[in-house]
């Protein structure tokens, strides 16, 4: 305890030293810790399915368009019959997870419903929340009409009520009457940004249909591609014609897009960031240090050991990341809301980007371990005074040829960190044009 009144007492009658320290550690945390949570959203967060690499959807593509072709209901379930590669097969329209106007009561809300096949949610392997998902009986004529929503649409349009299984709700473009029999997981919402999901029944079904699969042991996506393309060619064609050829991507793929390589190097540059700024404050440490050394003289001349020094200024550094990282949690807190408020409509699962008790360990244990190890060698250098030229020497030039080669060496790892921050936003900016 004695220690730390200590350190506040020092710290506060260097109060320019300590706000400078506190800011630079706040800024390179926060921002830090922000793109941390994004990748953590996007990157490492896996879907709440079943064995998602495992999980494919396959449309049709002519060699000189870029248009995706989707099959027809009749296609769909013929291919479902033959393939081998594949060892679960469901269907969904991409066009139906558009906005439609549905009534609650007196209250009507644009929700974004995606018609698919009974077995979808079987072949995903995603359990609900709440209720049941949708099943292969109710996906024929006659069944009752029902309706599954988003864990976003639930929280969002129905308050997370637990009640809401039974209520119906009634859908303006067609006029059914939905009851709504479920509540799937945080994290599902495809086809991207559904909020419910109703059964494609036949006196419904759309036109366009993508088929979904999960790719059978032993088997590979190269294969379902394969099979998918002998079957557009077969005698009879698809309604496309003949020249198409399948096409196949994984789940994870699809809702991520091409995101990810540019959030790998946002990553990197986030954690070179933090070396920076670890190292900006290992600077600040040696120099006021170096400034400090005829009061240590003085302490260790009173009897203090070089450990009780050394202690004593990790204690003083303890108290400014800890500092540092309460501003820096409240700037990545500001920074994920504000990018969460003005990314563009693209970027997928942005209702599932928040700062965790997953990211703040992270960040947490990971600017304790770097501070500590760049306040240990400002503390152990600045310990290493001769008593006695220190206290007759002006403290400027008692700090010796090793304090100038370490405080050369850290503007050198500086400069370093510095350039791969630049190429690495070079890349950014590349992967985005």
């Amino acid at each position: 305890m004695n220690d730390v009144r200590y350190a506040f007492r020092t710290l506060r009658t260097s109060p320019g030293f300590a706000l400078t320290a506190i800011l630079t550690l706040a800024l390179g945390i926060g921002l830090a810790t922000a793109v941390f949570t994004v990748a953590d959203a996007l990157l490492l967060r896996r879907l709440p399915v079943r064995d998602q690499d495992r999980l494919v959807v396959l449309w049709g593509r002519k060699p000189d368009r870029e248009f995706a072709y989707p099959l027809g209901l009749d296609d769909a379930r013929e291919f479902a019959r033959q393939t081998r590669s594949l060892e679960r097969v469901a269907f969904f329209s991409y066009y139906g997870a558009g906005p439609k106007p549905i009534r609650d009561g007196d209250q009507i809300s644009l929700l974004r419903r995606a018609l698919v096949s009974g077995e979808f949610f079987d072949v995903l392997g995603a359990r609900p929340v709440l209720g049941r998902a949708l099943g292969a009986t109710d996906d024929v004529s006659g069944a009752a009409p029902v309706l599954v929503l988003s864990y976003g649409a639930w929280q969002r349009r129905f308050g997370g009520d637990p009640h809401v299984l039974g209520r119906q709700v009634l859908t303006y473009d067609d006029g059914v009457a939905y009851t709504i029999v479920g509540v799937m997981p945080q994290g599902l919402d495809y086809p991207r940004g559904t909020d419910c999901w109703a059964p494609v029944v036949p006196s419904t079904v759309p036109k366009d249909l993508y088929v979904i699969g999960r790719i059978a042991a032993g088997r590979t996506a190269a294969d379902a591609q394969d099979e998918l393309t002998a079957f557009f060619r077969r005698p009879g064609g698809s309604r496309w014609g003949r020249d198409l050829r399948g096409v196949v991507h994984t789940l994870p793929r699809l809702i991520l897009g091409d995101t990810r390589p540019a959030l790998i190097v946002f990553a990197a540059a986030a954690g070179l960031l933090l070396l920076i700024t670890c190292i900006n404050v290992a600077n600040l440490l040696l120099v006021r240090g170096l400034a400090r050394v005829r009061e240590i003289a003085v302490r260790s001349a009173l009897g203090a050991g070089r450990g009780q020094v050394i202690v004593q200024l990790l204690t003083e550094n303890a108290l400014l990341a800890l500092a540092g990282g309460a501003l820096g949690l409240a700037v990545a807190a500001g920074a994920v809301r504000s990018f969460v408020a003005f990314a563009p409509a693209g970027v997928p699962r942005l209702d599932e980007i928040q700062v965790n008790a997953t990211v703040l360990v992270g960040a947490v244990a990971i600017t304790s371990i770097a501070m500590l190890i760049f306040a240990l060698a400002p503390a152990v250098i600045t310990s290493r005074v001769e008593l006695e030229r220190a206290l007759r020497s002006d403290p400027r030039h008692s700090a010796g040829r090793r304090s100038r080669r370490a405080t050369e060496a850290l503007v050198a790892g500086q400069l370093a960190l510095a350039l791969l921050v630049l190429s690495a936003a070079g890349l950014i900016a590349r992967s985005l044009i």
